[in-house]
């Protein structure tokens, strides 16, 4: 009796062995199978859900995590230094996060949609380097520039957190847009598939830099009247961008922010065409304005139909002096930030001058839209879990302090070559391609709301095809939904590329 039961315990023992290194060996290969977290139980798809939706019930009804954003917010009264609303006090809100602030006004408009959310419109002013009183100036006036167009959502108007030329995108400002968003969704009820992103001038420099490094949070934004400054807009693929210039707006002969408005128009549809999806855009330059033009509200002005025809003309043909010609004659004078600045309205005579330049001598073909800002970013709505990523790490944000990117990872140290990924729902499978230039390792994320764990899956990457079991861990949940509150980009699983043999 002994003996069978020692020999039946030798076998139990031998098979447990076996089975331990069928399911738990992690290795390489087309016929073998990957145990992504072989310490969490395999799930099907509804269990993966129901997982989640305890975290998240766990999560927001946690007296600790209300009460640490509550904290992070201060709200007071107070009389802005400023030129132009010296005598109006403003309710000011400041953000505190890492070491750093961010200050911002606030309000709510309409009603919240059916599940008690709103849309969340983050407005960034103009000015940029100068005095205090003058971004304040600009800052209180954002408060009201493209509010007038939001019928339903929070409005916010972000104070840049210097007062340099960079205001809105130095290294401080995106951990703390980051955190902003966040504290909006928790204790606003912001909805963050509906987060919108406008800047005027300095505040349209921001929306440029700020739009493809935080791609992931934005389901469209709007650049109005901004420079680039070189910046690559390879990340927006997921993510509509609406760019606005007036015509006349050069600002300096080597500025040209008109002109480098234009030329995106041709970059953006290039992009799409190589890559074959996304790269949603629309590019208005308007005829005859300057640096100022009707972006706040419904209008219904003139824009050029072809942009590209502009940018490649622009520089074949020399308009900036014949516009600054035109500027001689009307304005007696030819300095070229008045032209830019120029107020259109107040000179008929010179806006005639300069829509025949355009539409008559250059032959550009004019017609008309309706160029409100907030109609236009309204419309859309994010797709957490995109099927298709481009990703240009480096493109990226050096101060942000979340690493995932929609469902990839990397740490800020990797911040060169593109990686090119995308997901079938129907195979289950995930097919990701980096480029030789990616200078360090990366993960690829198992997002909720995007696999089935119920079913294989299967990696293509030039190392070779995989089969991957992704076992859902209720920890790596909770730590990635920390890490962002975002409802809808809740980690389950992930791996490295280094992991790959």
């Amino acid at each position: 009796m002994e003996k069978r039961d020692s020999l039946m315990k030798m076998k139990m023992v031998a098979f447990g062995l076996v089975l331990s290194l069928l399911l738990f060996t992690v290795y390489a290969g087309a016929e073998e199978t990957i145990i992504v977290n072989p310490e969490s139980a395999p799930g099907t798809a509804e269990e993966t859900a129901a997982m989640v939706d305890a975290v998240l019930k766990e999560t927001m009804e946690s007296t600790e995590i209300q009460s640490f954003f509550a904290d992070e917010v201060t709200v007071v009264t107070e009389t802005v230094p400023s030129d132009w609303y010296a005598d109006e006090p403003q309710t000011v809100y400041t953000l505190r996060h890492g070491g750093e602030k961010l200050r911002f006004m606030k309000e709510t408009v309409g009603e919240a949609d059916e599940s008690g959310r709103y849309p969340l419109y983050i407005t960034l002013h103009g000015g940029g380097g100068g005095p205090e009183e003058m971004n304040n100036d600009q800052w209180i006036d954002m408060f009201h520039y493209y509010r007038r167009s939001v019928e339903n959502g929070i409005y916010v108007s972000v104070r840049g957190v210097s007062d340099t030329w960079d205001l809105h995108f130095r290294e401080e400002t995106y951990p703390l847009l980051d955190e902003l968003i966040t504290y909006m969704s928790v204790m606003e009820h912001a909805d963050q598939n509906r987060v919108y992103l406008l800047g005027f001038s300095a505040g349209g420099d921001g929306v440029y830099q700020l739009a493809p490094r935080l791609a992931d949070r934005f389901a469209a934004v709007n650049m109005s009247s901004g420079h680039p400054n070189g910046v690559s807009l390879l990340n927006t693929a997921n993510c509509p961008i609406c760019l606005q210039a007036g015509i006349r707006d050069y600002y300096t002969e080597d500025a040209k922010r008109s002109v480098r408005c234009a030329e995106f128009e041709k970059t953006l549809e290039d992009y799409r065409d190589k890559y074959g999806f996304g790269y949603e855009h629309q590019v208005w330059i308007h005829v005859p304005e300057g640096h100022n033009y009707i972006d706040y509200a419904d209008s219904h002005g003139l824009v050029l139909a072809d942009p590209t025809a502009f940018a490649e003309r622009e520089e074949a043909e020399d308009m900036l002096t014949a516009m600054l010609q035109v500027t001689q004659e009307k304005l007696d004078t030819d300095d070229i930030i008045y032209l830019s600045y120029w107020v259109y309205g107040d000179d008929e005579a010179f806006d005639q001058a300069v829509t025949s330049l355009v539409g008559d001598t250059f032959g550009l073909e004019l017609a008309e839209a309706n160029t409100n800002a907030v109609r236009w970013v309204s419309q859309y709505v994010r797709n957490p879990v995109p099927p298709e990523l481009v990703w240009d790490l480096g493109t990226r944000a050096a101060g942000r302090e979340i690493t995932s990117w929609y469902w990839l990872e990397a740490e800020p140290s990797v911040n060169t070559g593109i990686i090119r990924a995308s997901f079938d729902s129907v195979s289950n499978t995930y097919t990701v391609i980096p480029d030789e230039a990616v200078n360090g390792d990366f993960a690829i994320l198992f997002l909720a709301g995007m696999v089935d764990t119920g079913r294989p899956v299967t990696l293509i990457t030039p190392k070779g095809e995989y089969t991957l079991q992704v076992n859902p861990s209720e920890k790596l949940a909770l730590e990635s939904f920390r890490e962002r509150m975002d409802p809808d980009m809740i980690c389950v699983g992930k791996i490295l590329y280094s992991d790959l043999k």
